[in-house]
Order: C-alpha cells, then structure tokens, then sequence
C-alpha cells in the first residue's frame, strides 16, 4: 500500500500553526497549507479514536468551512472500507493556486489499515508541539 498522509509544522505562534499536508495514492498527490489550532488537532485525535475505537462507523474532520470564505479547508472523513480492517479516507482539499476555492479543490480516496491509522493517531499529539518541523506521516513506509 502507497497511499500516505503526511502532516509537517511549518511555523507556528501562541495561537494557530502552519502545517503542510501532502496526501498521496496511485492515482493522485495533493498538497494544502492550512492553519490549526491546538483545539482542532484535539478534534481529529477524538475523531479518530471515536472512529478506532467503533463508537462511530463513520468520522469527520475539517480545519475549515469550505468554500470561498475561508482560508484553505483540508477535510478527512474515515470509513470502514471491510470488516478486515481496510479504511477509506476521503481526502478533500482546496488548492490555493490564485482560483476560487469553490472550483480549484480536489476529493480522492487515500486506503489504510486500522492499525497504521493508530499508529497515526498515536502520533499526531506532537503537533502541538512549540516547535517548527515536526512531521506526522500515515504510513511512513510509502515515503522510503
């Protein structure tokens, strides 16, 4: 399996942080710069544990509202893909490349597997972090 998630701090002061998200499948590699709070990487580790835990079979989580009114959204909805542990991510993101949000965006499906999910899960605290360059992947084998 290739597909990856890989979230990297950028910079980050008392409030938000700068990360850069690649997400990669056979088909498609896609890159966002968003901004965080410590708040919404709370969100996605209790989004993600609800979703590994089976308290919800299906999870969602945003930086953002879509559309033209916002800074550049990232969102990330897990599904069970089969009872053997596969997961579906729909990966949605809106490129910044100087068109409107509402029509330079993309939506793919990255595949994982339970157990590389909470390692990623596991990982993704260090974010919070106070410091730049701290770099969470989903599947770090896809990378080497």
């Amino acid at each position: 399996m290739n597909d990856y998630i890989d979230m990297k701090k950028l910079w980050y002061d008392s409030e938000l942080a700068q990360l850069k998200i690649v997400c990669s499948t056979e088909v498609i590699t896609a890159s966002a710069q968003i901004y965080v709070t410590d708040a919404l990487i709370d969100d996605l580790i209790h989004q993600l544990k609800q979703f590994l835990n089976g308290q919800v079979q299906e999870s969602y989580w945003a930086n953002e509202e879509k559309g033209d009114s916002s800074t550049v959204c990232v969102s990330l909805r897990f599904q069970h893909k089969d009872k053997l542990g596969h997961v579906s991510i729909e990966v949605y993101m809106e490129l910044d490349d100087g068109g409107a949000y509402s029509r330079h965006n993309c939506c793919f499906y990255l595949n994982t597997e339970i157990g590389l999910l909470t390692k990623f899960c596991e990982k993704l605290p260090h974010l919070k972090e106070k410091v730049s360059g701290i770099e969470v992947v989903l599947n770090e084998d896809a990378l080497l």
